[in-house]
């Protein structure tokens, strides 16, 4: 878990520090996807949902970030994930029309060329501060990793075209509250390994809701009976992929082989907690 942790710090700290530099993170596109979106009213509108099916890969073009927010809120805002409103048409033909992003709960689309299903969830972001959950007011859209008792959810961040880190939220299934446990602020790094570890756990403690026995072994064992996955496993990985991708052609197949096999990577820092929920809190 140590060194597991410790990776995570080291590339949050990595992408701060490139944005303190004359940089620009943008992303997105301007065409229009398949999409079917599912209402909290329960209704389903099928037709086309503009940028939506966002590229993996961020380009880099310049202008600074500041160190006022976290690594994660940077990116919620820079990358539109934060969208207020989405624009919905039934066909090509058809003219746009905005829905709000809080009368959402999914949007699903068809990724053509990887003939496969896609599910972003609107979830509105909580966050821990000092061990204490609070709330941002920002609803953002996210792609699903992992449904389970705790859905994981979250994106791959890219810089330069290289793969950088992969940023998770948990996610309780019963309600669209999402926080993430390795969100960090530039000035907390030095101090990182015990804020850090206070975050996770009652990021785990507010998405496991009033499950006292799982809280018990949060505080008590969740350290010991954790993964770990050292700078070995990282490398070895990342040698792996590189091989992997020469099996095929496209560019946007590599990416999303690439993004596979690191989501897999990063799951298992969550696994043995969702595992111990699954068990002591049915």
């Amino acid at each position: 878990m140590k060194n597991r942790i410790l990776i995570f710090i080291g590339l949050l700290f990595l992408i701060q520090k490139t944005q303190s530099q004359d940089i620009k993170i943008t992303l997105g596109k301007t065409d229009f996807d398949n999409a079917s979106i599912l209402l909290t009213n329960g209704k389903t509108l099928i037709g086309e949902v503009q940028d939506f099916n966002s590229p993996s890969t961020i380009e880099i073009v310049g202008n600074p970030f500041s160190f006022t927010m976290s690594a994660t809120e940077e990116l919620e805002k820079e990358l539109n994930l934060n969208r207020k409103k989405i624009k919905f048409r039934k066909s090509k033909d058809d003219q746009y029309q905005l829905i709000q992003d809080d009368s959402i709960d999914t949007i699903n689309f068809f990724d053509d060329e990887l003939n496969k299903s896609l599910e972003f969830r609107g979830l509105q972001i909580v966050k821990s501060i000092n061990g204490k959950i609070n709330e941002t007011k920002r609803t953002i859209f996210l792609p699903v990793f992992k449904k389970d008792a705790i859905n994981l959810y979250g994106y791959h961040l890219y810089l330069s075209g290289q793969y950088a880190t992969t940023i998770f939220y948990l996610n309780n299934p019963k309600d669209n509250l999402a926080i993430a446990p390795y969100d960090m602020r530039f000035n907390e790094i030095f101090s990182a390994r015990k804020k850090l570890f206070e975050r996770i756990v009652s990021s785990y403690r507010f998405v496991s809701g009033n499950c006292k026995t799982f809280h018990d072994w949060l505080d008590k064992k969740f350290y010991s009976q954790t993964n770990e996955n050292n700078r070995e496993d990282y490398k070895k990985l990342q040698k792996e992929i590189k091989k992997g991708k020469k099996d095929f052609k496209s560019k946007e197949e590599k990416l999303e082989f690439e993004r596979e096999k690191w989501t897999e990577f990063y799951i298992k820092t969550f696994t043995p907690a969702i595992e111990k929920y699954n068990e002591l809190c049915k």
